[in-house]
Formats: C-alpha cells, structure tokens, sequence
C-alpha cells in the first residue's frame, strides 16, 4: 500500500489494512501560499521603496504581516489536524474512518453494502501533490453517511482496488451461500 498505510493480519488470516491522511494532500496549497506571500512582500516593498504608502507605510506592513501569519497559521493548523486525527481501516468485511480531536467519530460501513466507489484526482493531486486522491464510497444501506470522502490518500489506486476486491469476493460469497445452498 502507500507509506501511510500499515499492512497486516488478523490471528484468523484476515485483512487488516490502516491508512491516514497524507499531509502531501496540501502540497499544492502550501505553494500557493509561498506565492502570494512573495508577491505580496514583493509588492509592498516595492511600494515602500516608491513611497508610495506614505505614513501609513508601517500600519500596512502591520496588517500585511499579520494577515499573512493568519494565512499560515491556519493553513498549519489545518494540516496537523487533518493529518493527527484522520484515520481509516479496512478488514475482510468492514471498512472503519476515524476522525475528530475533541470530538471522535468512527464510522463504519459493511464492505458488501457498497454500492459503488469513486477514486478522483485533480491536476495539482497528481502533479503538486505527490499522487494522492480522494475516494468516494456510496452506500445507499448506510442512513448516517451514504456517501462517505477520503481525501488525501496516498496511492489511492491501490486502496480502490484492494476495497474493490474485498467488496465483490464478498458478495461472491454471499451470492454462493444464499443461492447454492438448497438440496
């Protein structure tokens, strides 16, 4: 799987597969910060230089400042806790997420009610972001969260198909057991 990810199985030999979200997913958002940070710094040098600002040149680069330690701040803030607090597992019949810092929710979702799965990834996903995605998992059985996101899964592929696997040898075996049973 990917470098979040930890492969490993049950005592019975079942699937045991954890996985969090990838910091790598904000990437692309770290750089459009850096960018306008220096356009911004850039821009209000140049007006200073110019004199452009005038007397007001010091409470502007106040509010620059500030605005742009706001900027980051929650961009950090964001990170660590999307990072630190969003987990997934997946087993044999069961697909679990996990996030929240203060308040914990645990959703969970039986593999054989999925009704249909999507993997997307943006340019700045496959580009800036080092490959990561977002999966989709529907569930029309599920009341609670019948459409479930994952954002920032590193190698998304591998996830999707190994869920996807899972999902349909399990309804194999579920078709199997309640068609072929009669004697």
């Amino acid at each position: 799987m990917s470098e979040t990810a930890q492969n490993s199985t049950t005592p019975s030999g079942g699937v045991n597969i954890e996985w969090s979200y990838s910091g790598k997913a904000m990437r692309a958002q770290a750089i459009l910060f850096a960018i306008l940070s220096l356009v911004v710094a850039g821009a209000g040098g140049y007006a200073t230089v110019a004199k452009l600002l005038g007397e007001f040149s010091i409470l502007i680069w106040c509010i620059i400042g500030g605005g742009l330690i706001l900027l980051w701040g929650y961009h950090y803030a964001v990170y660590f806790y999307r990072v630190w607090t969003i987990r997934y597992r997946l087993t044999e019949r069961h697909f679990y997420a996990y996030h929240g810092l203060f308040i914990r929710i645990s959703d969970s979702m039986e593999l054989v009610h999925i009704d249909d799965m999507r993997l997307a990834q943006t340019l700045f996903d496959r580009i800036f972001n080092g490959g990561v995605g977002t999966l989709v998992i529907f569930c029309a059985a599920d009341k609670t969260n019948p459409e479930m996101h994952m954002k920032g899964i590193e190698k998304p592929q591998e996830i999707f198909e190994k869920i996807n696997s899972l999902r349909t040898a399990l309804r194999a075996k579920r078709s199997i057991l309640t068609s072929g049973g009669g004697g």
